[in-house]
């Protein structure tokens, strides 16, 4: 029995040599884009940034305390905003989809507290959600891998 447990060990070394040899090398690589994702992501991001960039126009009617237009601004222009942030999320890697979803998500609850503030006339309301719909899309922003 004393002998038969180095000769194991010894069995065992060998093994695990062999398998590790036999290995190609290789690491695992973390997931990246295709050139063709990253150009659909490109052409989503032109269609999110083009809704986006209209948010300054959103600000100006809450400040003027113009409601009627706010609600009509937030149902017709921006009406689509959280679709194409969804579908833009969808194309993301797997760490960021989920967040970018979730985000996606959050701006279309402050368009909707925003709207709310509009038909209360609730300037305090509208410009903190606002404020907060802004941040997100900073964060959501950051998330889109740049060409």
């Amino acid at each position: 029995m004393s002998l038969f447990r180095p000769l194991i060990s010894l069995l065992l070394v060998f093994i695990s040599v062999f398998i590790v040899s036999c290995s190609d090398g290789s690491e695992a690589k973390a997931p990246t884009y295709s050139a063709a994702q990253l150009v659909q992501i490109q052409t989503s991001t032109k269609n999110v940034t083009a809704l986006t960039d209209r948010l300054p126009e959103l600000a100006a009617m809450i400040q003027k305390r113009d409601w009627n237009n706010v609600k009509s601004f937030i149902h017709g222009p921006l009406g689509d905003i959280r679709i194409l942030m969804s579908g833009l999320s969808r194309e993301l890697l797997p760490g960021s989809k989920e967040q970018a979803l979730a985000i996606s998500k959050e701006i279309f609850v402050h368009f909707n507290k925003i709207d709310e503030a509009a038909g209360n006339n609730d300037y305090p309301g509208a410009i903190r959600n606002y404020g907060e719909a802004m941040k997100d899309i900073a964060t959501f922003s950051n998330l889109i891998p740049k060409a």
